[in-house]
């Protein structure tokens, strides 16, 4: 037996064979390629397949049988031993083997590249096709006070939508931009990035609410789902919560119905309470799109009618609560626009807080409460975890997500941030104003590139948003792009933006052009504007390069911990300066790696 295979060795049987194997495979992966192109019927690879098979035996018996000579092919009998060359030839099929395998294994790398690829595109589309636009839903009353109305429950569905962790929904800035618009509803889930659109109207008279909506595939147009709803005011709450399960339903998301309706549900059983709360979300998100802060008091306003129809409104008690906070945060849009005493703040925001703890039905949602809870308390550690699992449940939730990373750049935890920079950037594709806090929060979690990327294609696609290109000056600035910087300031001084902010862009630019003398007189200007605006004025000198100067002049501001924690999300506020702000945090090992100075800052006087 040892000296056949010997024989089958000396010639070159074995090696043939070996050859014969490897190029019959690649032979065959590369005409399955090709007959999918050419769309050949099966039984073409088929018999290419049975041919290959077939010829093995008769290549291996005819290498045992014959020999390549310098004359020719003969015989194995005819060629005497020792003017064989089978050596010589097994060389040379040693490398057409080794050839032969490089190309397989060359292939067989990029075939199973190709199925991760279609892999995380089937993934991907799956995804995607579990993707809604709520469109405004059209004001079909004759009053038109009740626009409120239908906005607010436009984006109630949309919030209830949301919730659903498997769902992607645009935003209400992406969505609310078609209000009034009659446009073609493919084009509109394209521009969005969805695979469907709601779309409704709302018809309120009398005693009688007939609200109608209807789910379209935007690929074919394809009504997956329509239903009218013709009940009285009172059943408003079943109607929404109706809505936004029929939808979770027709798109076949992961959740148990018992799941499901507690996500979606509205959180309370008055109608008085909900429609006031409708007309809250509705001034609110036309104050983020417009920035009219006079919406945003009208919505505080409405909250606080909503509480007094049913005290046990979580969500109210919320909406109420970030207001108050607004008034607590020096850097917070809104502070000291009024003449409440601290003491009261204080006192307002955290029973605010307590009661949407303690009235919330949902557990996932009131992690999102005592977050913010934790905060307030100084509990900076435990308010980033209780948000972490917050987003298992709400993974889509920008509220949440923003408040994570403001944690993570308040800590200078950047090595934490890195988990979650990618997934926040895809959500808020959609949302200026999402992209708008997000550029801050990334940028101050230490992401610059991240940060980079998200400015240049948040100006591209929103050239009108006066608020993201102030943001995408300053990141790029951080960055070292101060051309691409300077293309943003005569847009924005030409714009309505407020002009204590206009200022620090000219200061900005200034200091990173290497123009103190510029940068100082509009330093003089801002002074006089923002006297009792602590925040602005001490941005405005780290920029110009006077990091002690501007740490000292909010020491003798004697400012509160809750307005001084504020500014912990900057990386170069300096908390050693408060030594009460020092022991918070150093009772929580939070060790905080700021810098002196914004890397576009003038050089030292």
């Amino acid at each position: 037996m040892g000296n056949l295979f010997s024989e089958l060795k000396r010639r070159n049987v074995v090696r043939v064979g070996i050859a014969y194997i490897v190029i019959g495979w690649v032979v065959l992966q590369v005409g399955d390629v090709l007959f999918e192109m050419f769309e050949t019927p099966t039984w073409v690879g088929k018999t290419l397949a049975a041919i290959l098979l077939l010829g093995f035996p008769f290549v291996c018996l005819f290498a045992w049988a014959f020999e390549l000579t310098p004359e020719g092919v003969k015989r194995t009998e005819e060629v005497d031993r020792s003017e064989s060359i089978t050596h010589s030839t097994g060389q040379k099929l040693n490398l057409v083997i080794i050839a032969a395998l490089v190309i397989a294994l060359g292939y067989f790398v990029w075939e199973r590249q190709g199925l991760v690829e279609q892999g995380a595109d089937v993934q991907l589309a799956a995804a995607v096709d579990k993707s809604i636009a709520v469109l405004p839903f059209v004001n079909m009353s004759s009053d038109e006070e009740q626009e409120w109305f239908v906005d607010g429950l436009t984006e109630e569905i949309l919030n209830s939508l949301a919730r659903t962790p498997d769902l992607l929904v645009a935003s209400r800035t992406s969505s609310f931009q078609y209000k009034g618009r009659n446009e073609d509803i493919s084009a509109i889930a394209k521009a969005l990035g969805v695979a469907h659109i709601l779309e409704g109207s709302v018809r309120r008279g009398g005693d009688r609410l007939r609200v109608t909506a209807q789910l379209i595939r935007a690929s074919d147009g394809f009504h997956l789902w329509s239903e009218t709803f013709d009940r009285e005011p009172k059943d408003v709450i079943e109607i929404q919560e109706n809505v936004a399960i029929e939808i979770a339903n027709a798109l076949k998301t992961a959740m148990d119905p018992e799941a499901l309706k507690q996500m979606v549900s509205a959180g309370t059983a008055s109608v008085a309470a909900y429609e006031a709360y409708l007309e809250g979300l509705a001034r609110e998100g036309r104050s983020g799109a417009t920035g009219n802060i006079e919406d945003y008091y009208s919505a505080f306003e409405a909250f606080g009618r909503a509480l007094a129809a049913d005290e046990t409104f979580a969500l109210a008690h919320w909406k109420q609560a970030i207001y108050w906070y607004s008034q607590l945060a020096v850097t917070q849009v809104g502070w000291g626009d009024t003449e409440i005493a601290l003491e009261e703040i204080v006192a307002n925001y955290g029973k605010s807080l307590d009661a949407a703890i303690a009235n919330v039905e949902n557990e996932a949602m009131g992690l999102k409460f005592r977050a913010a809870k934790a905060d307030f308390e100084f509990r900076l550690v435990d308010s980033r975890d209780l948000l972490k699992r917050y987003l298992e449940t709400y993974p889509h939730d920008i509220e949440g997500q923003q408040n994570l990373m403001s944690s993570f750049a308040e800590m200078t935890d950047f090595e934490g941030a890195a988990g979650y920079v990618d997934r926040f950037v895809d959500d808020s594709h959609d949302d200026p104003i999402q992209i708008n806090a997000l550029l801050n929060n990334i940028l101050f979690a230490g992401h610059v590139d991240a940060a980079v990327g998200l400015a240049r294609e948040s100006v591209r696609r929103f050239p009108q948003h006066a608020f993201l290109a102030y943001q995408a000056h300053r990141v790029l600035l951080w960055a070292g792009h101060t051309e691409e910087a300077a293309a943003l300031v005569d847009p924005l001084r030409r714009s309505e933006y407020p002009e204590d902010n206009i200022l620090l862009v000219l200061i900005r630019q200034a200091c990173a052009e290497g123009d103190r003398e510029a940068a100082e007189v509009h330093f003089g200007k801002l002074e006089e504007l923002v006297k009792d605006q602590p925040g602005t004025e001490y941005i405005g000198m780290m920029v110009l390069g006077r990091p002690n100067a501007a740490h000292q002049r909010l020491v003798e501001r004697n400012l509160d911990n809750w307005a001084l924690a504020s500014f912990l999300i900057y990386p170069y506020f300096n908390h050693t300066y408060f030594p009460e702000m020092a022991a918070i945090l150093e009772r929580q090992a939070i060790d905080r790696d700021f810098i002196d100075v914004p890397p576009y800052a003038c050089g030292a006087e």
